[in-house]
Formats: C-alpha cells, sequence, structure tokens
C-alpha cells in the first residue's frame, strides 16, 4: 500500500451527502497558497453489468476501456463535480475510471502524473484500499440508513465521519489544514504538556529545557501538537520559564500535591471538553494514536494506552472534562495519584506497541540515547 500524506480522500456512506462541495471548500481555501489537484475517482466491477447506482446510468461505467482511464478535465460545467473543482481554484483535475481490480496500477498511473509537491484532493471510497492517504474523511447522510457497499468495505479506516443533515455538516471544512505538506485535522480538543515534575531523575537538570535538534525538549514536543488542536496549554507553577513558547502556562492551584493536581488544575483551565495530557519528557508525539483516541472518547471519561495488563500510561492519554469533579474529590481526601482516578471513571484502555518510537526520558542515559537516535535520522535524510 502507497503512503501519500498529501493526499485527502473523502468519501460517502451513499448520495446527497455534499462531498463534492466539502472537496471544493478544501481547494478553494488551498489553491490561495499550494497547487492543489482535484481528483475524482470511480471504481467499476464489470461483473455488476449496470451503474453502481442502479438503473442504466450514463454511460461511463460501461465505457471503460482496458483496466483503467486517465481523464484531464478542461471544460467548465457547474453540473460536473470534476469542473466544480476547477472552478473552485484546482490547477488541475483528473478523473480515474477503474477496473475495481486494477485499483493499484490506476492509482500508480494516476500519481506519476501528479506533482510530488501538490496537495490532492480525491473523492472515492475504493481508492482507500491500496492507499494510506493523510486524511480519510467519510461524510454520511443522516436521512439514509444503508451504507454503500464501496464504503462499508474502507469505512473502518476513516480518520473522520462526517454527519450531514441535508443542509450542513457536523464538522467544517476549516478544520481540514495542511501541516508540512501534510492532510491534518484540527481538534476541537486542548493538548496540555504537563511539565511541573522536579527531574530528580536527571541529576536535577531541567528535562523539559534539553536540547533536541537545537531547540527545548518542551518546544520539540509542542511543535509536534501545533495545528492539531485547538488549544495547547502548559502545566507548570513556573509561569515565567516557558514564555518564550507563547503558551498559556497554568500554575497548581495547590503547590506539592502531586501530579493529580497538575491534572486538575490543568482541565479547569481547559477551554475544550475533551483534553490529550502529556508529559514533558516523552519526546516523540504518535499523532495517529493520540487521534485514534480522540475518537474512541465519545462515551468515556479516559482513553488510556496500556500495554499489557499492568503497563498504564496515564500521562499519555484523553481527559475528559467530566473528571474535574472526581479529581476534586480525591484531592480534598489527600490523593495525589492519577491512578486513584482511574477507580471512579468510565475508562477505555488501548493497547499500543510503543517499539521504536514510545519513551520516556527520565535519565540522562535515556536523553543522551535518544538524542544519538535524532540525529543518525537527520544525517540520514540528509544528502551528502
Amino acid at each position: 500500500m502507497v503512503t501519500k500524506p498529501n493526499f485527502i480522500i473523502i468519501g460517502s456512506t451513499g448520495r446527497n451527502t455534499g462531498k463534492t462541495e466539502f472537496a471544493c471548500r478544501l481547494i478553494e481555501k488551498y489553491s490561495k497558497d499550494h497547487q492543489v489537484i482535484g481528483v475524482k475517482v470511480v471504481s467499476i466491477d464489470r461483473n455488476e453489468g449496470n451503474c453502481p447506482r442502479g438503473g442504466k446510468g450514463c454511460g461511463v461505467c460501461s465505457s471503460l476501456r482496458g483496466d483503467y482511464e486517465i481523464f484531464e478535465e478542461k471544460k467548465i460545467d457547474p453540473s460536473k463535480d470534476t469542473s466544480r473543482m476547477l472552478i473552485a481554484g484546482a490547477q488541475k483535475v483528473y478523473f480515474l475510471k477503474v477496473d475495481k481490480n486494477s485499483l493499484e496500477n490506476g492509482l500508480m498511473a494516476l500519481v506519476d502524473m501528479i506533482p510530488e509537491n501538490a496537495m490532492v484532493v480525491l473523492e472515492s471510497n475504493s481508492i482507500r484500499k491500496v492507499i494510506e492517504p493523510g486524511l480519510f474523511i467519510v461524510i454520511k447522510n443522516l436521512n439514509e440508513r444503508r451504507v454503500k457497499e464501496s464504503c462499508a468495505e474502507v469505512i473502518e479506516y476513516a480518520n473522520k465521519i462526517i454527519e450531514f443533515d441535508n443542509m450542513s455538516w457536523d464538522f467544517s471544512p476549516e478544520r481540514v489544514l495542511v501541516k508540512d505538506n501534510e492532510w491534518i485535522i484540527r481538534e476541537k480538543a486542548t493538548a496540555i504538556v504537563l511539565a511541573g515534575g522536579k527531574s530528580s531523575r536527571m541529576g536535577g537538570e531541567d528535562k523539559s529545557l534539553l536540547p533536541v535538534n537545537g531547540f527545548p525538549l518542551i518546544q520539540h514536543i509542542i511543535e509536534q501538537l501545533e495545528g492539531h488542536f485547538d488549544e495547547i496549554i502548559i502545566g507548570a507553577n513556573d509561569t515565567e520559564k516557558y514564555s518564550f513558547l507563547n503558551k498559556r502556562v497554568v500554575p497548581d492551584i495547590e503547590k506539592d500535591k502531586g501530579p493529580l493536581m497538575g491534572i486538575y488544575s490543568c482541565l479547569r483551565a481547559s477551554s475544550n471538553d475533551i483534553n490529550f495530557i502529556t508529559a514533558c519528557d516523552i519526546p516523540d508525539m504518535n499523532i495517529k494514536l493520540i487521534k485514534n483516541m480522540i475518537n474512541l472518547s465519545v462515551d468515556y471519561d479516559i482513553v488510556m494506552p496500556v500495554k499489557g495488563e499492568e503497563k498504564h500510561e496515564p500521562l499519555y492519554a484523553i481527559y475528559r472534562k467530566s473528571l474535574i469533579t472526581n479529581a476534586e474529590r480525591i484531592i480534598q481526601n489527600n490523593g495525589r495519584r492519577i491512578i486513584e482516578l482511574l477507580n471512579h471513571s468510565k475508562v477505555r484502555f488501548v493497547e499500543f506497541n510503543g517499539n521504536g518510537w514510545y519513551q520516556n526520558l527520565n535519565l540522562k542515559d535515556d536523553y543522551e540515547i535518544y538524542v544519538k537516535k535524532v540525529e543518525d535520522r537527520k544525517c540520514f535524510r540528509e544528502p551528502n
């Protein structure tokens, strides 16, 4: 499967979801600053013998010659989806007509026609079988219960399922952003970086300020989170120390009450119900895992990664503001540990494999090994 972070795929559960309008909104917004290519894909099952939409159809599917055909749209006709993409500002628009058994061949032929640095807005369900894009969004019409087969086969891979009520979506195209040539979603959520530890195992050296690639570790973390959240705040009692980050710094409501107080104080200060909380000594942010936990948090107070049965990661988890009352009660009873909060909350544990990315920089040796890995990766990427 080919990975293309610069592709966004917009699929749908059926007709009348505003899918093309959503695509055109993105094209209109980003074509001002980026080279944007629009694509519409129709996957054809020749065994069906008729239009996949039902009935006689327009004859497009039955006219397929070979395994796939690619056409460039050049006409301005507002009644056609591909023309609407062109009108919205796409530099070029392609229509890929492909046998469902040749999706990969059709995709690779299309990719060869698209500049490597272009941002691609693509309408399709089935193409998700052969490509991992930056984002895969599925739009669902609330008035239709049926999910068409092409969507049912791939809906589990959706980064976001948007609901449409024949008037509007419950998720704005404005929340789809471009960061470092990759499509991302800005969540209606807050990212909280806790930096109130004493770094005692680091020999007293403040680990949040240890340099990584020439920048303080906490800045390295925040830059990875930037753009993915409506708000980023820092939990720390020294508000001046982190002023260079231009982020709101939230001190503990009461000092020396342990990590639960840090979480409680930041949840109180957060502008959003959903909050991702991380420690300042976890250098690599797995955005895919974070977004998955956010999607799973609908019916839970906490969504937390866990390795096996015992290895919980309370400082790399999703917390809702609904926890505030229980946290306050625990603190009033002299509780300090985050684990006490789990006993009074609705929790979803997520198995995760941290091999290759997850680590805590608790010790000086941990930090030096990590910096060496970063430098090695940098040398590998840079041309001679």
